[in-house]
């Protein structure tokens, strides 16, 4: 694993250079000795799948998404997504058969066909990983070499890093008056950073509307239950199984949390609602 780790680490350390040039801020490059001296056994490769995917989906999440999604071939990095999300899934979860086949299939092709039963077998997952890896992290350095002298790209990239996830969700949270429990603070905060991992800043777009925005949508999202039945909603509107069924029921809820009605008087309510709302929009 030696030789395999050094070019991985090298191939960081460049990818932190190109970062550095453009944001002025290096990309998280781990020690040596924060990965398993060898990979002999199928608990040492699920050590070495754990510290590739934190490294590769949190600790680098907004440079990975948007270095993927600029412009140029990012078919070896998307590969790497893929696979170690696959690989780490069965690892964690496994009632889930496609993430555990695709596991079988891949370490089985490694190991020339058949499941990896010895230290050597498990000694060639460990390489071909770090080599999937590496190949990852060049396809990033790639990308990141052919925009690095671009303005736009320099200044996009440093729109991920000008204001933090935590601090948009608490502004936000706070002009809602949502009050949030640590465990729901931190699913919004997931939520926004997903979103926001992925998206291109617009001409005219600021990191900060934008975030807030995600935030925006995820908090007003977590809706009370209505009530009543979806369905009472649906055949009172007669919208079931139509394009305006999704429509009718983000009203619903609202006009629950605000009117507070129940029973018949809130149906009527969100029919009167909805059938002014409707007249208004075709006059």
């Amino acid at each position: 694993m030696d030789s395999e780790l050094g070019e991985f680490e090298n191939r960081c350390r460049t990818l932190s250079q190109h970062k550095m040039l453009c944001t002025g801020e290096p990309m998280l490059v781990p020690e040596r000795d924060q990965w398993p001296d060898a990979i002999q056994s199928e608990a040492d490769f699920s050590v070495l799948v754990s510290g590739a995917y934190k490294l590769w989906r949190e600790a680098w999440k907004l440079d990975v998404g948007f270095l993927i999604n600029s412009k140029g071939n990012s078919t070896e990095a998307r590969k790497f997504d893929q696979l170690i999300y696959q690989l780490r899934t069965a690892d964690q979860h496994t009632d889930n058969t496609e993430a555990v086949t695709r596991r079988a299939d891949w370490t089985a092709a490694v190991c020339g066909g058949q499941s990896p039963a010895s230290q050597d077998d498990w000694t060639s997952c460990g390489r071909a990983l770090m080599a999937a890896f590496s190949a990852a992290v060049a396809c990033l350095t790639a990308l990141a070499a052919a925009s690095r002298l671009k303005p736009e790209f320099r200044q996009a990239w440093q729109a991920k890093f000008s204001e933090s996830v935590q601090a948009v969700v608490a502004r936000v949270s706070a002009d809602l008056n949502v009050y949030l429990p640590p465990s729901t603070r931190q699913y919004h905060e997931r939520q926004v950073e997903k979103r926001w991992s992925k998206h291109k800043l617009r001409s005219g777009e600021t990191a900060a509307q934008v975030m807030g925005s995600f935030a925006e949508c995820s908090l007003v999202s977590d809706v009370r239950p209505l009530p009543c039945d979806y369905l009472d909603i649906l055949d009172e509107l007669q919208v079931l199984g139509t394009r305006d069924a999704v429509t009718a029921l983000r009203l619903a809820h609202s006009v629950a949390e605000i009117s507070l009605t129940t029973g018949d008087a809130y149906l009527k309510l969100v029919v009167s609602t909805w059938t002014t709302l409707r007249s208004g929009n075709s006059s």
